[in-house]
């Protein structure tokens, strides 16, 4: 382990897809690194054996972040590990990974749906930032999963996929980012978004790993082909890492350039 292995990083949902590419990429920069899951413990401890592959150290956290309680829970169990560990209870890196993507047209979206859209992808992104910063010091870093989708419509084989829902729970994510940045600021805690387009994880796998979502994203890319989550961890690595010390208050668009 190096020297930077002492700093904690907590990913929510990071037992598959992005949060687990993030989690190894955060091993590999000497974080120890609390893998948050909320129903898939084989999973979590899946990623955990891979951060400890990497040289690093963590743990798991089980907490369903769609409720308040869950919340709660997910930061008292962090903060009993840590003691439990002999380790001060403090967190450097807190990075809002867990979120949904369900789809729906206007005329399709019942209220549950749009509820559930915004308790993960908004509100427990709120108060678990909350909660985080109470336990974070100067330099701590927050970076928040956004989606181009926030900015951008998705077309699927020449089609409107209808993920309005979805795609204002993540601007709403973009200007959480860029309030938080000043609100913070003064703190020394530095918060930033990563906004990925198309990802190729099992959330997407229904689509995207067909022949025509996978030549339609292609199609859309100026690199010619589809994202992986270890392309938006990399980015997240970054906006961790010193040399991003200056960037604050930022949409990081990592798409591939999609749909320019």
């Amino acid at each position: 382990m190096n020297a930077q292995v002492s700093k904690v990083a907590l990913v929510t949902g990071g037992s598959r897809g992005i949060g687990r590419a993030t989690s190894y990429e955060l091993a590999r920069l000497g974080y120890v690194v609390a893998v948050h899951y909320r129903a898939d413990a084989t999973a979590a401890e899946q990623t955990l054996a891979g951060v400890r592959e990497r040289g690093s150290d963590g743990f798991t956290l089980q907490a369903d972040l769609f409720v308040q309680d869950g919340i709660e829970k997910l930061f008292g169990e962090f903060d009993r590990t840590l003691s439990q560990r002999r380790q001060p209870v403090s967190l450097d890196v807190l990075v809002n990974n867990a979120g949904i993507a369900e789809g729906g047209t206007l005329e399709e979206t019942s209220p549950a749906l749009f509820e559930r859209q915004f308790a993960l992808n908004v509100k427990a992104v709120f108060f678990s930032t909350q909660c985080a910063i109470k336990r974070m010091s100067t330099g701590g870093r927050i970076v928040n999963l956004s989606s181009v989708l926030s900015s951008r419509a998705l077309e699927l084989d020449g089609k409107f996929n209808a993920l309005s829902a979805y795609a204002a729970s993540k601007a709403a994510i973009d200007a959480l980012t860029r309030q938080w940045a000043v609100e913070l600021g003064p703190r020394g805690i530095i918060v930033n978004a990563v906004a990925p387009g198309p990802v190729d994880t099992d959330m997407n796998a229904g689509w995207l790993r067909t022949d025509k979502g996978h030549a339609t994203m292609i199609a859309a890319s100026p690199l010619r082909r589809v994202g992986t989550p270890e392309d938006i961890a990399r980015v997240v690595g970054f906006l961790v890492s010193a040399e991003s010390q200056w960037t604050t208050g930022q949409v990081i668009d990592a798409s591939g350039g999609y749909r320019l």
